[in-house]
């Protein structure tokens, strides 16, 4: 398996989703889709909050524009998030439809960007790899699927009653 192979997952009954989507419209539908998928990615952050590395102490950041801010530790775990994505940044299988991510954005007790997580993630010459967002969804995907369809089912079910 390469590190991009993630498996296959089979998906049953996507013909009568297709059905039950179609009667709520639009917005209902796309109200539905959101609400399971933000509901699905919950594990994934709590997990990847759980594996971000944590500083030991306080250290010093630099912005590209010469702006040097001290950073406390635990910064990366508040920055963790997962968001809906504007249609705007929806490319290639994802043009259309509910896309949602994880993303690392501001922290939110303090309100800086950890620009550095992508070294703690991928590693660097200097240092190793610390992975924390591939572990937390490599093992949270089935997870994330029984989700999804358990919350896009009372969803869908909520709406057409």
């Amino acid at each position: 398996m390469s590190d991009h192979d993630i498996g296959s997952i089979t998906v049953q009954g996507l013909d009568e989703l297709d059905k039950k989507l179609a009667e709520l419209g639009n917005d209902l539908a796309g109200k539905a889709l959101f609400s399971a998928a933000m509901y699905a990615l919950t594990p994934m952050v709590k997990d990847a909050k759980a594996f971000a590395a944590k500083a030991k102490e306080p250290h010093e950041m630099y912005y590209p524009n010469g702006t040097k801010v001290e950073v406390q530790p635990g910064l990366l775990k508040t920055a963790i998030k997962k968001r809906r994505l504007p249609k705007s940044e929806h490319k290639g299988e994802f043009a259309q439809g509910a896309v949602v991510g994880i993303y690392v954005g501001k922290g939110t007790k303090q309100k800086v960007y950890p620009r550095y997580w992508h070294f703690i993630e991928r590693g660097t010459v200097n240092q190793p790899a610390t992975p924390f967002i591939r572990p937390a969804f490599d093992g949270n995907i089935s997870l994330t699927v029984t989700r999804f369809a358990e919350k896009l089912s009372e969803r869908i079910d909520h709406y057409t009653e």
